[in-house]
């Protein structure tokens, strides 16, 4: 029987992520004891617990919406490598995989992903969301990602098997679901046997389909969401014939090619930064702070120092290294400001987030410039060369800015969404994370801070006021 600290470590180790409202979903089910952590109240910061794993978003454009739910689940069996064993086999063998996956919602049937796999070629991925197509191409040479009609792609050197990536889609088969022969059936032309799981605890239910041959053709993931029932049906062709252009880059003459973490480095820079510490391989900056109505901006960052980039075994853009929080400090009349985390983007070892500080109640004193406190924690490669050194992997200090120290302009509530929403639609296609925040109200009555992607998951004029509310709820507190 795998044990919670088992599957959180197995699941940072996986190579896929999936949607950004999935991450909550998935691990709220199956971790139920940690998931109490996430429920908070208004305006507290949710623990980032999705984000922990590693996101290489990799089959965040393919089955991994599908694929990580299984494999979470399945991780409360005794696995068995039998079936898992043959069907890579079998993987094996093939030259290529088309796989793509439909959403029944909403009374209508939407194509939601779609991957090309090519043993010699590479892959090729999409996920479309209502009027927009993202796109990942990894040839074996170079990664590419971009949206379909944005002006910027993201070129890295390639960092991964793309063989070795594909034979992931079924590590869940490791831990040997249940065979059910009710549910046998024939799959263009060819018999397949049913293995099924209901999730314990949830409505959740999860099938797969493996032909004689050892493939699998089908899965599918049924869940009550919203009221509804949600169906999601992934089908896999083997040994196709797939267009050689598809993992070619193809881009218009005014496309701007760039490195992802160069970008971020060049807009969020050191070297003109208000505030600057360094502590165990990280340097935490404060790169604005801005005074509004009853509230202040605040832009901070964290990224590993180059020395530590060096002397850690360096893993791959999205490998997740550690971030930091910002937490309100408290006197004998409570909270002096309160912080609101806004949104946070991730990449290659830098994490940015946006955050508002308000009086943490009428009575509260806010302070003249900024006092809040900041906490630091590490993971992954850098967490085990801190144990490894003896030294600790989490660390937290006081952020006490002046007022003389900003540069004291005022922004407005609808001039800080504009630019972060507009920051994040230009930054999210081509990067590690990069996620808007919004309070929701869950059907026990608890306030949660769910993260939402810009342009597709919440507009402007929604994130608008969701920073509003928010606002208006800690200024209003007696």
């Amino acid at each position: 029987m795998k044990t919670r600290k088992d599957v959180i470590q197995l699941v940072k180790k996986w190579r896929v992520a999936p949607r950004i409202e999935m991450h909550k979903r998935t691990l709220t089910a199956v971790l139920k004891a940690h998931a109490e952590t996430q429920k908070t109240k208004m305006a507290s910061e949710q623990p980032n617990i999705g984000r922990i794993i590693m996101k290489s978003r990799i089959t965040k454009l393919a089955v991994a919406s599908v694929v990580i739910i299984i494999g979470i689940f399945l991780l409360f069996g005794n696995g068995q490598e039998t079936l898992y064993a043959q069907v890579v086999k079998a993987f094996e063998q093939a030259r290529s995989i088309h796989v793509v996956i439909n959403e029944y919602r909403d009374r209508h049937w939407f194509n939601e992903q779609e991957i090309w796999y090519d043993r010699e070629e590479g892959i090729h991925e999409e996920e479309r969301f209502k009027d927009k197509t993202q796109i990942r191409i990894d040839n074996k040479q170079y990664e590419w990602r971009y949206t379909v009609g944005d002006k910027l792609v993201a070129q890295v050197s390639s960092y991964r098997d793309p063989d070795e990536w594909a034979k992931n889609l079924y590590e869940w088969l490791r831990f040997n679901p249940e065979r059910d022969p009710s549910g046998d059936k024939v799959i263009d032309g060819a018999s397949c046997d049913m293995y099924a799981l209901s999730i314990p605890d949830t409505d959740e239910k999860v099938s797969v389909w493996v032909n004689e041959k050892n493939r699998v053709l089908e899965f599918e993931n049924i869940e009550q969401r919203s009221g509804q029932e949600i169906r999601a049906v992934a089908t896999i062709e083997y040994d196709i014939e797939i267009d050689k252009s598809l993992f070619l880059p193809d881009f218009d003459s005014n496309v701007e090619i760039v490195g992802p973490r160069e970008l971020i480095e060049e807009q969020f820079p050191l070297d003109t930064a208000i505030f600057k510490r360094e502590n165990l391989g990280f340097i935490f900056a404060v790169h604005e702070f801005d005074f509004g109505s009853g509230y202040k901006y605040i832009v901070c960052s964290n990224r590993l120092t180059e020395k530590t980039r060096n002397e850690i075994s360096n893993g791959h853009p999205w490998t997740y290294y550690g971030g930091f929080t910002l937490f309100a400090r408290y006197d004998e009349f409570g909270t002096i400001e309160q912080p609101i985390l806004l949104a946070r983007m991730k990449h290659d070892g830098i994490s940015i987030a946006w955050y508002i500080l308000v009086p943490g109640g009428s009575k509260a004193k806010q302070a003249a410039g900024c006092d809040v406190e900041v906490r630091v924690n590490m993971a992954n490669q850098l967490e085990e060369k801190l144990k490894a050194e003896g030294l600790p992997i989490s660390d937290k200090f006081r952020l006490n800015i002046a007022p003389g120290e900003s540069k004291e302009k005022s922004l407005s509530l609808r001039e800080i969404a504009t630019q972060l929403y507009s920051l994040g639609e230009k930054f999210d296609p081509i990067v590690h994370s990069f996620a808007l925040t919004k309070i929701v109200t869950e059907p026990d009555g608890n306030k949660v801070l769910s993260w939402k992607k810009p342009g597709i998951q919440m507009s402007e004029k929604e994130f608008l006021k969701d920073i509003e509310n928010r606002v208006e709820y800690y200024q209003n507190l007696n």
